[in-house]
């Protein structure tokens, strides 16, 4: 079953048990050799593709009972077709979307990545040196970028989305992770290779993102937002790795903090991060404006403003992988706004997990057939939208 197969997303599925995967061979092609990891829509193994002796990782889907119309499914069958259509080096591959014939659960066939996520970077290092942080995000602005020129809002641009991989020189190259909640923008143009979805995956007025990282009109609703949105969440990013953390990381409550992005200004990045250049400075804060007028207008936009500022190249090395030291982090100054406890992205955000999380709000018309797993996390996620809603009235009082 390749790329183009579209029963995936039109059958009916009700996916049985996974629990002995490692050592199978699925397809007659794939030996799944061990789990690397999972999270809210499934889990990665790692598995050899026999024709080939290729390393390559499976992105599973969690075994459970689903509607022909499900946007869980939907939007797992709408990763794997952006993906493997957008042509860049800083995009995570996706070779094939097919599924297991004996348990008919669907999963990706994708490029298996050796290294480490920016978050995981920022939680070993704090404060990243502002050369590393400029090239890191030169490489992966030129891969949203791509999505962008291809008519794609990824809608969750995070650290835990963007991954330093090795590659065989020894250099990192930085990847684009999960188009998990990406949306396909009507009108994208003739350049696009994408295809509007017929059935919506997302309802007027539903939150999706991760609130630390998410742009103020996201809070609205995420079904009108556009590449500006991601723009903002790329400017975030590279604040959380000049700084160590991101913006309000000291708020703990989810309704504060989307009150606070609606209405509060922009917290300028060199009030946490003074060691930054001027001209560095300039360009995450116009990123970050609350304004969507005022920001990039695209990702390219964005990357011609950085890369204009790295004029050596936008190579990475394990050496260059270095945080700012201590007695310069010490400078910063102890206000409101800064949490000067929180060194590290992690430290920062394992306390919040709920603002540092992606947020898929229900459809108002969740499928008859969802799974109890699936319905209470419908419950837990209604409740985040309805904090968002009241934060909203709050900012228009």
């Amino acid at each position: 079953m390749g790329m183009g197969d579209e029963n995936v997303a039109k059958t009916s599925v009700f996916a049985l048990g996974c629990a002995s995967l490692i050592g199978r061979t699925i397809l007659d092609k794939y030996e799944v050799v061990k789990l690397i990891g999972h999270g809210g829509m499934g889990s990665v193994y790692e598995a050899i593709d026999i024709p080939s002796g290729h390393h390559v990782a499976l992105k599973w889907m969690h075994a459970q009972q689903f509607a022909e119309d499900d946007p869980f499914l939907l939007r797992f069958t709408q990763e794997a077709k952006i993906t493997g259509k957008l042509d860049s080096p800083h995009v995570v591959t996706v070779y094939e979307l097919a599924r297991d014939p004996e348990t008919n659960v669907p999963f990706h066939v994708m490029e298996l990545l050796r290294g480490e996520s920016l978050n995981a970077l920022i939680s070993r290092l704090g404060a990243l040196e502002p050369d590393v942080a400029l090239r890191i995000g030169v490489q992966a602005s030129a891969g949203l970028a791509a999505a962008h020129v291809a008519g794609v809002v990824h809608r969750d641009i995070k650290p835990d989305n963007i991954f330093l991989a090795t590659n065989d020189d020894g250099e990192f190259v930085v990847k684009i992770l999960d188009f998990g909640i990406a949306k396909i923008r009507e009108g994208a143009g003739a350049s696009s290779s994408m295809t509007v979805p017929a059935a919506p995956m997302t309802q007027t007025g539903q939150v999706i993102g991760t609130p630390l990282f998410m742009a103020p009109e996201q809070i609205k609703g995420a079904k009108h937002v556009d590449a500006r949105c991601d723009v903002y969440a790329m400017g975030t990013t590279l604040f959380a790795m000049l700084a160590g953390i991101p913006p309000h990381t000291n708020i703990k409550s989810v309704a504060q903090l989307l009150h606070t992005l609606s209405n509060a200004p922009t917290i300028p990045v060199q009030k946490q991060a003074p060691w930054v250049s001027e001209k560095f400075a300039a360009v995450v804060d116009k990123a970050r404006c609350r304004e969507v007028e005022g920001r990039y207008a695209d990702a390219s936009a964005l990357h011609a403003a950085l890369l204009a500022l790295l004029p050596d190249g936008t190579k990475i090395t394990k050496e260059m992988l270095i945080g700012v030291p201590d007695q310069i982090r010490s400078v910063v100054p102890i206000d409101a706004n800064t949490d000067v406890n929180a060194r590290t992205a992690v430290q920062g955000l394992n306390s919040q997990e709920t603002i540092a999380q992606t947020l898929v709000a229900p459809s108002e018309k969740p499928a008859a057939n969802s799974s109890r797993s699936a319905f209470v996390s419908g419950i837990v996620v209604a409740i985040v939208a309805i904090v968002a809603i009241v934060a909203i009235v709050l900012a228009m009082r």
